[in-house]
């Protein structure tokens, strides 16, 4: 996923089997949809399935440990265990600063 606040870029990624299939990761996906409603228009959000063959490359690059797993500013910051609401949202504003 990717995300500009207030003028900052901030990249966040969500690298998923896919949330249509995988219940952890549709999880995870509905955790990156709450922290969006939370900040609205500011983030846009991108999903990585592993099952589309021009994202794999994309996993390998950035050393994707486990599905699903999140990372901002390509960092690891949840890896398998979906964060909550507050988590996340207090990951993004740290990352704002």
């Amino acid at each position: 996923m990717f995300i500009a606040i207030c003028g900052i870029e901030i990249h966040k990624e969500v690298f998923t089997l896919d949330s249509a299939t995988c219940a952890a990761c549709t999880y995870m996906m509905g955790a990156a949809n709450e922290a969006k409603k939370t900040f609205g228009d500011a983030i846009d959000m991108v999903e990585y399935k592993f099952t589309l063959k021009e994202n794999i490359a994309r996993c390998k690059k950035m050393g994707v440990p486990n599905l699903p797993s999140m990372y901002i500013n390509g960092e690891l910051k949840f890896r398998s265990l979906v964060p909550s609401k507050e988590e996340l949202e207090g990951v993004i504003r740290a990352a704002m600063k």
